[in-house]
């Protein structure tokens, strides 16, 4: 029977991941910095491996960020922030244009009528 890791598992293990590719790190050097193999961290990114706290504790030293930043669920909300501001932004600026189209549209419809 394989044990699936908990949703806490699974939390930090893809904040690791995500740091670790926003800092363009491979999981080589990540390794490397951590006192583990390659191979553990690509199991660890594929949820083979959970690793232990003293684990956890060396490769968030490696990456250069607090321990509980591995295990905070804040972590995604600063990208997902960042990803509804530009939404935002996107949809302004379309609610923007569709105004200034239909605005000119309407003149020249009435423009148009006014022909007719």
């Amino acid at each position: 029977m394989k044990n699936e890791p908990t949703p806490l598992e699974k939390m930090v293990i893809d904040n690791i991941r995500r740091i670790r590719q926003k800092k363009g790190i491979s999981q080589l050097r990540l390794s490397v910095f951590s006192g583990t193999s390659a191979s553990y961290i690509g199991l660890m990114e594929t949820y083979k491996n959970i690793p232990k706290l003293s684990t956890i504790e060396r490769i968030a030293d490696a990456l250069n960020v607090p321990v509980l930043d591995l295990f905070s669920e804040n972590q995604n909300s600063e990208d997902s922030k960042k990803i509804q501001k530009n939404k935002d932004k996107k949809q302004k600026i379309r609610d923007y244009l569709k105004d200034e189209i239909l605005n000119r549209m309407s003149k020249d419809l009435d423009e148009l009528l006014q022909i007719i």
